[in-house]
């Protein structure tokens, strides 16, 4: 089974989880301790608005279309260059 990470905060006295876990029931977990957060420093205040904005990309054009441009538009070519 693949590890499920979930950021959270430890204060000294107890563990604060930043967001919903995706699992559901009893599970054992693994607390690995990455780096101070700091006096200032608190959970994120828009993570909804943030995980929303994956995969906002929007356009009407057919994908093949869509493609076609970024291909025309790469700096690289798959040509070789005329010397």
């Amino acid at each position: 089974m693949p590890l499920i990470s979930v950021p959270a905060v430890y204060d000294g006295k107890k563990i604060e989880l930043l967001e919903t876990p995706p699992v559901k029931g009893s599970y054992r977990v693994l607390v690995t301790f990455v780096e101070p957060t700091g006096e200032a420093e608190g959970p994120p205040q828009d993570l909804p608005r943030f995980w929303s904005s994956f995969g906002a990309w929007k356009d009407s054009r057919p994908v093949e279309e869509t493609l076609e441009d970024i291909h025309a538009t790469r700096h690289s070519k798959t040509t070789p260059p005329n010397l």
